[in-house]
């Protein structure tokens, strides 16, 4: 964990206890012991000042969409958009704790596009009407079958998100109907969908680890790439400066 005193906690924030449970395993697989994972879900936000000073990593999943309103947007019709308020309410919260206390953020399907959103991006509400395209992004049976692959665009730099998934072509699966429209400042893109589709972002900020991919790799942990993904987290968490 950590070498920071005090901080042995890592929040994985969720819609359920259900839910979390593949990215429970696949941190256990980056090293995490079970007692130190500390899944977090809305109906448990006001738990939120007692966990601040312990949390090491925060880890963001999927799940609904976040609130249109937030990106200064109106429902569009015949979006399918499912809101979750509460949820959106506690991870403004926790990534604004994070960022003043420099926690590393681990993003994951919806958790890229709050962050996206939270850094003052906005997304397509809705791909199939707003961004039409042969790409195959909401396979949702079985939750490890590839989609599609994904081009990394600077995969000639030395360190960083990019320089992990440029060992080999990722190969991702794929179950969103949203995605990053507008890319909020202070974020990179890392990787594109064949479509053009932001795959993968880190934050240009010194002294905040931050990262995010809109895929699903906690379903692909038997994969030494996306596996990689979960133990640099690991990585991030344990530094003596994170």
């Amino acid at each position: 964990m950590s070498r920071r005193t005090g901080k042995d906690l890592i929040v994985v924030s969720t819609g359920s206890d259900e839910y979390a449970e593949p990215y429970v395993e696949a941190l256990k697989t980056a090293g995490f012991a079970a007692e130190s994972l500390c899944v977090l879900t809305p109906d448990r936000r006001s738990e939120l000042p007692a966990l601040a000073p312990r949390t090491a990593g925060l880890v963001l999943c999927g799940g609904l969409d976040v609130d249109p309103a937030r990106y200064g947007e109106e429902i569009l019709p015949d979006a399918n958009v499912e809101l979750f308020p509460e949820r959106d309410e506690m991870e403004w919260s926790l990534l604004q704790t994070a960022r003043e206390n420099g926690t590393p953020v681990w993003c994951v399907c919806r958790g890229i596009q709050v962050l996206n959103v939270f850094l003052g991006g906005s997304l397509y509400q809705d791909l199939p009407t707003q961004h039409p395209s042969a790409v195959e992004h909401s396979l949702v049976q079985p939750k490890d079958a590839i989609a599609h692959t994904v081009r990394i665009l600077d995969p000639a730099r030395a360190e960083g998100l990019g320089c992990l998934l440029s060992r080999e072509t990722p190969r991702v699966n794929s179950r969103h109907h949203q995605a990053i429209k507008r890319l909020a400042d202070g974020l990179v893109s890392v990787a594109q969908s064949p479509d053009g589709l932001i795959e993968a972002v880190e934050l240009a900020a010194p002294g905040w680890w931050v990262r995010g991919v809109q895929w699903h790799p906690e379903n692909l942990i038997a994969l030494a790439q996306q596996r990689a993904l979960w133990e640099d987290f690991a990585r991030a968490v344990r530094r003596p400066e994170a």
